[in-house]
């Protein structure tokens, strides 16, 4: 639940970003902000998605050993039990694994992007200031 409302507001900061035009100092100073706002979310999103990939990790792990002392036969009958009967765990895990990795992704893009938007405002910035030093 918690995660939906971080994901709603990451979605209003990128339309918010949508209406922004990074040609004009302001708004592409309004983007890098936002982008960094963003980003922020992106952070804990990609901190839940891991979190939730550990904790699978650990049923799994810990269904694995039940099995394994509640089985019959040899470590090889055991080891095969505990793997078809953590099957559905091991697939939760990498989607949870797989989120995260998304949300990493993500972070690192927007990451290059912030990177690539803050070079565009020095160049302004600096455009600036050789047109006022012509007017002066």
């Amino acid at each position: 639940m918690a995660n939906q409302g971080k994901e709603i507001r990451l979605n209003q900061l990128y339309k918010e970003i949508e209406q922004l035009n990074p040609e004009i100092l302001p708004d592409l100073n309004k983007m890098i902000r936002l982008y960094s706002q963003a980003q922020m979310i992106i952070g804990f999103l990609d901190a839940d998605a891991l979190y939730q990939y550990g904790s699978l990790y650990a049923a799994r792990k810990q269904k694995q050993a039940e099995i394994m002392q509640n089985t019959d036969g040899t470590v090889s009958n055991k080891e095969s039990q505990a793997e078809i009967d953590t099957y559905y765990l091991r697939v939760e895990e990498a989607e949870a694994k797989s989120e995260s990795r998304k949300w990493q992704n993500l972070f690192k893009s927007t990451d290059n992007l912030i990177i690539a938007l803050r070079r565009d405002e020095r160049t302004a910035i600096e455009e600036y200031k050789k047109a006022n030093d012509l007017n002066d």
